[in-house]
């Protein structure tokens, strides 16, 4: 594997926006509610630097199971992000919202399965098993997270709950990579292994520079004061607070 110069530009790049995203989000606190998506870039930042190093100095079977292993903990960190989201948007009262739990995992799995199934109806132009296997992984990875992003927003939507700003960001951004990396590996199968490889990655690369530029705006400000609980969410919490109240009154009526 030979690099070009903007190949090595956009790898110091993506490390150096995601370093700085992670710093914004330690220095404001921003940790403390988006948990997995601090550890997410925090893990990207250093395993991109890891890989550099080991591109540089080792071999390539040390890179492709250095990269593999990545992979895997990478995906199921950002699924751990998307539960954050849900967890976030559908969880306003720190209680779930009646029904909201139970119809993200519903939406979530069809949505899974889907996704599962979408990767083998295409023709990834790699030559080698690992590498068909690896954008068929990609792809997998970009259809879930785009599903399910889009399964919070029906969920929360259907349920009247509202997005803060930092929340919309995330996924605003989360998807917007992932529509791009949906279609550059619809264009890798159309156009085949040779040509426009290099570049369709490019263009990958500069979305993801792009949505981590956005991302550090975003975190950086502050929310602006948070909008009226909607009458579905009143309500909720209404009947929330009457049935503790029924709770507390039947105890201390048996003490």
């Amino acid at each position: 594997m030979n690099l070009s110069a903007l190949d090595y530009v956009l790898w110091v790049s993506n490390f150096l926006g995601e370093a700085v995203l992670f710093s914004i989000l330690i220095y404001r606190c921003r940790w403390k509610e988006f948990p997995v998506f601090t550890a997410l870039i925090g893990y990207e930042a250093a395993i991109l630097a890891a890989l550099y190093l080991i591109y540089l100095y080792c071999s390539q079977v040390w890179y492709a199971r250095i990269y593999w292993t990545y992979a895997l903990l990478d995906f199921l960190l950002q699924l751990g992000v998307i539960w954050e989201i849900a967890r976030i948007v559908m969880r306003p009262t720190g209680t779930w919202i009646r029904d909201a739990k139970k119809q993200f995992i519903l939406w979530g799995a069809a949505g899974i399965l889907f996704a599962a199934a979408l990767p083998f109806l295409v023709s990834p132009p790699a030559t080698t098993l690992l590498g068909r296997l690896q954008m068929r992984g990609n792809l997998f990875t970009a259809l879930v997270v785009c599903e399910l992003i889009a399964v919070v927003t029906r969920t929360s939507k259907s349920l009247g709950l509202g997005w803060r700003n930092h929340v919309m960001a995330l996924g605003n951004g989360w998807t917007a990579v992932a529509v791009v990396a949906i279609l550059v590996d619809g264009l890798h199968s159309y156009f085949g292994a040779e040509r426009y490889f290099r570049g369709l990655e490019h263009v990958l690369m500069f979305a993801y520079l792009a949505v981590l530029g956005y991302w550090t705006v975003q975190f950086w400000l502050e929310e602006p004061a948070r909008q009226p609980i909607s009458p579905q969410l009143r309500a909720h919490i209404l009947d929330l607070h009457r049935r503790i109240k029924n709770d507390l009154d039947t105890l201390d009526a048996q003490r």
